[in-house]
């Protein structure tokens, strides 16, 4: 009797691993082809908005902290981009300065440590169907983002990608396929000998996490709501220096044309 207990016992778990196994391939499967989905999705909507037509103003609060200084600098911005026939320009105008009421027209960018520009057209080069067989992309985790629902893909370089070009994450919501959230990763940066000259100096391994967001929507176009650069080192995984850090938010949009020349 304990020989065929044993034997039933053995035969059922063979039973439940084949079972589980067989529900893991269907899993496999059911992601691949919601991946396959979401890739179609954010290519129609990377298309749409290359052949965007935009004209819109809304107000860029920047704050930056450069720590080995120990200073803090506030920028407000009135900021106004106009994208026609393919040729985009954009304006600044510097409202405040650390406090102080400004109105300096034209102006530059102040920060110091790290420069942005174009936040809105960064699912582009991640998802446009130009760039998308060039990347590897894979679902990495379901979770939820400001109440939502999204689907979190990594897009990774492969052997096809002729040059350094920016990847990392995209958080897509589950439903309408808009893209919330994208994270850069460090490695596709365009000024890493910076970054390692001063892992060099402070004798440590640099981080940084650059992400934008994009809460606003018109006409089907996401604007963006934030990015944020922080600049971290380590020394044997303990954080060392909080080199720097950029903080920008976006508010206060008012859109004179959002449009789009591309018909789904």
């Amino acid at each position: 009797m304990k020989k065929q207990k044993v034997l039933i016992s053995v035969l059922t778990f063979i039973l439940l691993s084949i079972q589980i196994y067989s529900q893991a391939d269907n899993s496999k499967k059911s992601d691949q082809e919601e991946l396959e989905i979401i890739l179609k999705k954010c290519a129609e909507y990377c298309e749409k908005l290359s052949n965007s037509v935009l004209d819109f103003v809304c107000m860029e609060k920047i704050t930056e902290i450069l720590n080995p200084q120990r200073t803090t600098n506030t920028y407000t911005y009135d900021y106004q981009m106009i994208r026609k026939n393919n040729q985009i320009r954009d304006r600044r105008i510097l409202l405040e300065e650390n406090g102080k009421k400004k109105h300096e027209e034209d102006a530059l960018l102040k920060t110091k440590r790290y420069k942005h520009h174009n936040i809105i057209f960064g699912p582009i080069g991640l998802l446009a169907e130009l760039w998308q067989s060039q990347y590897d992309y894979k679902i990495i985790q379901r979770k939820r983002f400001k109440g939502d629902k999204v689907v979190v893909i990594e897009a990774t370089p492969n052997d096809k990608m002729a040059a350094s070009h920016p990847y990392g994450k995209v958080w897509v919501r589950e439903g309408d396929f808009s893209i919330v959230k994208i994270e850069w990763d460090q490695r596709s940066l365009g000024n890493l000998d910076v970054l390692e000259y001063d892992a060099k100096r402070f004798n440590s391994t640099p981080e940084v996490k650059i992400y934008a967001e994009y809460a606003f929507e018109k006409n089907g176009i996401r604007f963006p709501s934030k990015y944020n650069i922080v600049e971290t080192y380590y020394q044997e995984r303990v954080r060392y220096l909080t080199r720097s850090r950029i903080n920008t938010t976006y508010k206060d949009y008012k859109f004179f044309t959002v449009e789009s020349a591309v018909k789904y």
